[in-house]
C-alpha cells in the first residue's frame, strides 16, 4: 500500500525511484500536495481574519465593560445626591408642617391663593359696593390649581368667592374698630357690622353668578360681581338653598334702614359722542378681553357702565350733590378706557370715553398707580 508522502520534493524523488506504472500515482500526488498547499493557505487567511474579528470584538466587550463601569459610577453618585436632596426636602416639609402646626396652635392660619380675578373694575372706585346691583359685569377668575377640583361647579347658578381686599390703603394694624358707612349718613357702627374693605383680616365674601367653566383656559367665567381687577382668590364655594335665609325656617331677613335704603340715581345716559367712543374703545381692544366684537362687547359694556354709574361711584361726601357748571367732571376706568361723567339733578350723563393714561409698569395688584384717577379727586 503506497503511504502518502507529506512534502513535495520528497513525493518526486519516490516517483523516479518506481517504474512507470507509479506515474499517475505520483502525478496525483503532487497535485494533491499543491492543492492542500492552498488550503493551508487560504486557512491562514481565514484564521488571520479570525483572529481580527476576535479582537475587535475584544477591543469592543473591553470599552463597553469600561463603559459600563462609568455608567455605573456616575449612577452611584446621582442616586447619592438624589438621596441626599430628598433627605433635604423631606427634612424641610418636616420642620414647615411642624412650624405651620405651631402657627395653628397660636390661632393663625396660612391661606394658599388658587387664582386670580379679571375683572373690569381697574380701580376701587367705580368697583359696584355689590355684585348683584351690575348683573351685566363680566369677569373671569384665573385659576392656578388642578381643574378637576372644579369638576361639577358649572351645574351651580351661583358660588361664593372668598378672598383679599388687596387694594386697602390702611395698614393691618389699625386699632380702628368702628366706622363710618358711606351710606350711614354719618353713622358709626363696629368694623364687622359692616361689608367695608377694612377689617382685623382682609378677607371678603362675594356671590357670583356663574356662566360657565373653561378648562383649557383654566378660567371660571363669572358675572354680578363687586370684585377689582387683580383680586387674590383663595377659595370658591356653590351657593346651595341653604343659603337663603327664611327658605326654610321662615324666618325673614332683617338688616339696619340704611343698608336697605335705596340711592340709585334716577337716570343714567350716554352722550352720542361717548357712544362712538366706547365703540371705538372696543375696537382698539381696551376693553378686551372681557368685551370684544366677538361677545357683543358693545352691549355689555354699556349695559355695565350704566349700572355702575346708578350707584353713583363718586366719593362720599360728594354723592347726592349736582356737579356744578364750573367743576370740572368725574372720572372712573373700566378695564383700560377711562370715563368721564357728570351729575346734575340726580341724573348721570356719561361726557367723553378715551384710553386711561397709565402703562403696564404702573400696577400694583392689579390696580394702576394713577393720582388723577383717585375717587377723592374728580379730575377734568
Amino acid at each position: 500500500m503506497l503511504n502518502k508522502p507529506t512534502n513535495q520534493s520528497v513525493i518526486r524523488e519516490y516517483c523516479t525511484k518506481q517504474d512507470t506504472g507509479t506515474w499517475y500515482t505520483c502525478s496525483w500526488l503532487e497535485s494533491h500536495s499543491f492543492s492542500s498547499n492552498l488550503d493551508m493557505l487560504k486557512d491562514k487567511e481565514r484564521s488571520s481574519w479570525i483572529v481580527a474579528t476576535l479582537s475587535v470584538v475584544a477591543c469592543s466587550s473591553l470599552w463597553y465593560l469600561h463603559h459600563r463601569r462609568v455608567i455605573g459610577r456616575l449612577d452611584r453618585k446621582w442616586d447619592k445626591e438624589r438621596q441626599a436632596e430628598r433627605t433635604g426636602r423631606i427634612r424641610a416639609e418636616v420642620k414647615l408642617r411642624n412650624a405651620s402646626k405651631q402657627i395653628i396652635q397660636e390661632g393663625n392660619m396660612t391661606l394658599q391663593r388658587i387664582g386670580l380675578v379679571v375683572s373690569p373694575f381697574t380701580k376701587r372706585a367705580g368697583t359696584p359696593r355689590q355684585g348683584a346691583l351690575v348683573p351685566d359685569s363680566r369677569a373671569f377668575v384665573q385659576l392656578n390649581i388642578p381643574m378637576e377640583t372644579l369638576h361639577g361647579i358649572d351645574q351651580y347658578s351661583h358660588v361664593w368667592i372668598i378672598f383679599e381686599f388687596h387694594a386697602n390703603t390702611d395698614l393691618a394694624a389699625s386699632k380702628k374698630t368702628k366706622i363710618r358707612p358711606p351710606r350711614g349718613g354719618g353713622i358709626r357702627v363696629g368694623q364687622l357690622s359692616t361689608r367695608s374693605p377694612h377689617r382685623p383680616n382682609a378677607l371678603g365674601l362675594s356671590l357670583v353668578k356663574v356662566d360657565r367653566l373653561d378648562l383649557k383656559a383654566r378660567r371660571l367665567h363669572v358675572s354680578a360681581l363687586d370684585l377689582v381687577n387683580g383680586t387674590p382668590v383663595y377659595d370658591i364655594k356653590p351657593f346651595v338653598p341653604w343659603d337663603l335665609p327664611g327658605r326654610f325656617d321662615g324666618i325673614g331677613m332683617k338688616v339696619p334702614a340704611w343698608v336697605d335704603s335705596d340711592d340709585a340715581l334716577s337716570v343714567v345716559s350716554i352722550s352720542p359722542e361717548a357712544e362712538e367712543d366706547l365703540k371705538r374703545s372696543i375696537s382698539q381692544n381696551l376693553l378686551a378681553p372681557l368685551y370684544t366684537k366677538k361677545n357683543n362687547g358693545f352691549e355689555g359694556a354699556l349695559q355695565t357702565l350704566k349700572q355702575v354709574l346708578a350707584q353713583d361711584p363718586r366719593a362720599s361726601h360728594k354723592r347726592g350733590k349736582s356737579t356744578q357748571t364750573k367743576e370740572p367732571a368725574y372720572n372712573i376706568v373700566l378695564c383700560r378706557a377711562q370715563v368721564e361723567f357728570r351729575v346734575v339733578q340726580g341724573n348721570v350723563e356719561v361726557t367723553k370715553i378715551f384710553p386711561a393714561d397709565f402703562d403696564d409698569k404702573a400696577f400694583v395688584d392689579g390696580i394702576p398707580l394713577s393720582k388723577t384717577l383717585d375717587e377723592e379727586v374728580p379730575t377734568a
